[in-house]
């Protein structure tokens, strides 16, 4: 699989998930979660039909990959519905295991429809998306600023020692309270990697995506 990220072309900037085309989560063959903004971008960087373990729609059905006759992938058809517990599972065991790929940690989902939405969030905003009307809000001793994506969040976060001073708004309507990694205890605070937790609700803004 040929990582990327939407900011080199594969999708505009302002691309609002859930728009058209249909958009996919696939999680590929040694358990990785990714997102695409279409079909056509999924199969240009998918690389051979058992790379890709299990493709979701946001409806939660699940495909695998096939080829035409000319020998190119395709998506094949839906095998029906993906399993609950299992995507749940999968999904906390990737989150786990790539720490910095997937820092967004919300609180944990009851039901299959309440999982698909945040996985199709959570993964469209750790890849660098954008939305349109809605951007990021960060408020740091009552100081506010508006990044646009997680990875300038991540940039300004770097220069503050006391990240209990800090809380983050994504642009879907869900607040967190970023926590520095715990790495090499000799290693400096401000270069550990970050983490996002899920908290109630604080910020009251208008215009926000739920």
């Amino acid at each position: 699989m040929k990582r990327f990220g939407f900011t080199h072309g594969t999708a505009p900037d302002t691309t609002v998930p859930g728009s058209s085309p249909i958009d996919y989560v696939v999680v590929d063959d040694v358990g990785d979660f990714s997102y695409y903004p279409s079909e056509a971008a999924m199969l240009d960087n998918l690389e051979y039909v058992d790379e890709a373990a299990c493709i979701l729609d946001r409806a939660g059905n699940d495909y695998r990959l096939t080829m035409d006759k000319d020998r190119h992938l395709r998506l094949g058809p839906s095998l029906g519905t993906v399993e609950f517990n299992w995507l749940r599972q999968a999904w906390t065991t990737n989150q786990c295991r790539n720490m910095q790929t997937h820092p967004l940690r919300r609180f944990s989902p009851e039901t299959l429809e309440a999982l698909l939405a945040g996985l199709f969030e959570m993964l469209y905003l750790e890849q660098s998306g954008r939305t349109t009307d809605a951007p990021w809000v960060l408020e740091v001793d009552g100081e506010v600023t508006h990044p646009a994506t997680l990875q300038e969040v991540n940039g300004l976060l770097t220069r503050e020692d006391h990240l209990e001073r800090v809380t983050v708004h994504d642009p879907f309507g869900h607040d967190y309270q970023p926590i520095r990694h715990a790495g090499h205890r000799f290693s400096f605070p401000t270069g550990r990697s970050i983490y996002y937790v899920e908290v109630p609700g604080r910020f009251k803004r208008d215009g926000v995506h739920h």
